[in-house]
């Protein structure tokens, strides 16, 4: 029966020396010697702990692999995880006086350094040696007596195991991460809010329908002159809002998978922008995910922001910049396949004392989920968020580097305290 393992250390300035040295003896200690792949594959894990990394990343940036590689069909990398997990357990069987620090909990390909050495696994007892009893003759009387016995067995073993099974799934829940954590204060309900992005049709063109970004209202069409010409032609528009973004709707369900985890599962329900009341915000903490134009019906809240996402998500712009920090943070093109995009991730106060908005602006959500409910993600915003003084209500921008279109990974660049009231006309 294996025990769970100890918390993962919260590294300070006095702890991480001490931990880099123990990573070093472990990289340079003769279990690796000959390990050249897990050798990198550990220091790789190492420099990017604090990182919510994918498979992609570790078999590209670690393992040398071609750009093309996919997940899906090569597991290698999960093949040389699995090899590096039972290195390490050989060097600390190996190696008694070092205390077992580096571990890579099952499941995961996530380097964790844990506060004090894991417990042991404790041995099953080895099973008895059965004998052949012989059974004396049972007198047929006695018979419905005990196919009576057996029936109460076993119904009092199907409830044992039920009970068990329902005290497990009622328990059975991780704690939050520390991002989460203050969010899921109290037990207010948690509403997830997807975009569902304002479509026109045209009168005089029934088949025909229309989306510019510039235009999320009837009063935004002059900011648009294509789409202010179109009107002339094809009539009065209507507004449509008939779908939701798909990668949208996949980052909310995760975000949902990772609430139902620690417990929150009761609380957490859907909706979209189209059928959106404002006395959500009176209600529920609120979770709502998308770009700047998807996110219009808050339009209040990203006005109160210093952090604004341009249009098309090339750049994050800083309105009061401090001190060594950029004025806006651009999409960095790396090469022809790859680049590093600004987001933005920011907690707001809701509109009733004790409730809260997270707002996650980015095309690419799902990054942000990933960063967010990772232990290692969680960890680097908690740092910045330290550094910050520990605010109740904060935004902060994001980088995800993407090949492809698809993210490897996510970090946290810069933070800054929100400290305007909750506004009272979003929604």
């Amino acid at each position: 029966m294996a025990t769970t393992l100890p918390p993962p250390v919260q590294e300070s300035s006095e702890t991480s020396g001490a931990i880099e040295a123990h990573v070093q003896r472990v990289l340079h200690s003769p279990h690796f010697a000959r390990a050249e792949t897990q050798r990198k594959l550990l220091q790789y894990l190492w420099e990017h702990r604090f990182e919510s990394v994918s498979e992609y990343a570790i078999a590209t940036e670690a393992l040398g692999r071609h750009s093309n590689f996919d997940s899906t069909t090569d597991a290698s990398v999960r093949v040389h995880i699995s090899r590096l997990r039972r290195k390490l357990k050989d060097y600390y069987q190996q190696e008694t006086d070092e205390p077992e620090l580096l571990v890579i909990p099952t499941g995961t390909h996530q380097l964790m350094v844990l506060d004090h050495p894991a417990p042991a696994i404790v041995a099953p007892l080895p099973e008895p040696d059965l004998e052949l009893v012989a059974v004396p003759e049972v007198k047929r009387s006695a018979v419905p007596f005990l196919c009576g016995a057996i029936v109460l067995l076993v119904m009092a073993v199907v409830w044992l195991a039920w009970s068990n099974h329902v005290l497990r799934a009622t328990n059975d829940h991780r704690a939050p991460n520390a991002f989460w954590a203050s969010f899921l204060e109290g037990s207010a309900p948690i509403r997830i809010i997807l975009p569902t992005p304002i479509l026109f049709s045209f009168p005089n063109a029934p088949t025909f329908r229309f989306r510019s970004t510039m235009v999320n209202d009837y009063s935004d069409i002059p900011k648009d002159p294509q789409f202010e010409a179109l009107t002339k032609d094809l009539g009065k528009p209507s507004l449509e809002q008939p779908y939701t973004v798909s990668w949208d709707t996949l980052a909310a369900i995760d975000m949902a998978r990772y609430l139902d985890s620690v417990g929150a599962k009761q609380r957490v329900s859907f909706d979209v922008t189209r059928d959106l009341s404002p006395m959500v915000l009176e209600q529920a903490n609120v979770i709502t995910l998308g770009t700047h134009q998807t996110l219009q019906p808050l339009h209040d809240y990203l006005q109160a922001m210093n952090f604004t996402l341009s249009q098309s998500e090339l750049r994050v712009t800083n309105a009061h910049p401090a001190k060594g920090e950029q004025t806006s943070y651009e999409i960095i093109r790396k090469s022809r396949d790859r680049e590093v995009r600004p987001s933005i991730i920011s907690i707001l106060p809701g509109r009733a004392p004790g409730l809260k908005v997270l707002l996650m602006q980015s095309r690419d959500t799902g990054a942000l989920v990933a960063l967010i409910s990772s232990s290692a993600g969680s960890n680097s915003i908690e740092e910045m968020w330290r550094k910050n003084g520990s605010p109740k209500y904060f935004e902060m921008v994001t980088y995800t580097e993407v090949e492809n279109n698809r993210a490897l990974r996510t970090w946290p660049v810069a933070m800054h305290v929100f400290t305007a009231q909750a506004p009272a006309n979003s929604m």
